[in-house]
């Protein structure tokens, strides 16, 4: 089966509410396992920029349901290609609100410190989003880690 990549960035209709992201996230990483797609999205209150890999059919019809999707306005395809290998085949699907990443990511893709997934082109916006899935990665570890580190063996002694 034929595998694509497609990134689209587009305008949140009304806040961001995190409830709300979370909400949508939990379904979509459901929904995304049972389809076979893999992916990433960056939010912010604005802005939705996510990339969406699998095959074919099912990211076409994801894609069709995002147009229709009144959360999003003025849904710009960024890229559309095929693939032969995933990106984020670790991730039904990463995420990170701007807020949560470092400045460096934003000011290696843009102009500024401001988040504008709109001015970005596929290439930034695909280095963009793996750098802040591996960001993401490597927190979720270190989080781990943190919380599952052994108790220190000297502290009964």
């Amino acid at each position: 089966m034929n595998m694509v990549r497609l990134i689209y960035v587009s305008h949140f209709n009304g806040s961001a509410n995190p409830n709300d992201i979370q909400d949508i996230l939990a379904i979509s990483r459901e929904n995304n396992k049972k389809r076979g797609l893999t992916g990433a999205l960056c939010y912010d209150p604005d802005y939705f920029l996510q990339c969406l890999e699998g095959p074919r059919d099912h990211v076409n019809a994801l894609y069709k349901q995002i147009l229709c999707d009144e959360r999003h306005q003025e849904v710009t395809l960024l890229e559309y290609c095929d693939i032969h290998e995933r990106k984020f085949e670790k991730w039904s699907m990463a995420h990170a609100r701007i807020d949560e990443l470092t400045e460096s990511i934003i000011l290696k893709y843009s102009a500024s410190k401001v988040f504008a997934p709109f001015s970005m082109t596929a290439k930034q916006a695909m280095g963009f989003i793996e750098d802040m899935a591996k960001e993401r990665e490597e927190h979720l570890a270190h989080e781990a880690a943190r919380l599952f580190k052994a108790p220190d063996s000297h502290a009964h002694a």
